[in-house]
């Protein structure tokens, strides 16, 4: 999918997650709810003023019900990438609205810390 908008990320690795790289980074986004929670526990409270909801990091959720603000993964879809590339669309869209905000322009990202609160009713082990 990444290829058919001309990235190339042949030379991509996963890399799990450490304290290391949560204090390096600038700005963490979480795929789905249940990972803020999570984040904050294993790696640090103080991460949920970097931490944000990649499906909507720009407005405070009004809850996190169930299956909100939870983005799919492509890379375990079975669909051929040309298929996933219109469905996921609005990915790219957001990555561009994202880099935007980092560098001050555009609609500012609102943290984790700002609904704190909420994260409290959210299963950080997604059941």
């Amino acid at each position: 999918m990444l290829r058919c908008w001309g990235i190339d990320a042949a030379g991509h690795l996963p890399t799990k997650l450490t304290r290391r790289l949560c204090d390096e980074a600038g700005a963490i986004f979480v795929m789905a709810p249940p990972y803020l929670p999570r984040l904050l526990l294993e790696y640090g409270e103080d991460l949920a003023s970097k931490a944000y909801l990649f499906a909507d990091p720009f407005t405070r959720p009004p809850s996190l019900r169930p299956g909100a603000y939870t983005v799919s993964d492509p890379s375990f879809d079975e669909r051929s990438a040309v298929e996933l590339v219109g469905e996921f669309a609005w990915m790219r869209e957001r990555v561009l609205q994202i880099h935007q905000a980092l560098l001050g322009r555009g609609r500012p990202l609102i943290a984790a810390v700002t609904y704190r609160s909420l994260l409290e009713s959210v299963d950080p082990m997604g059941h």
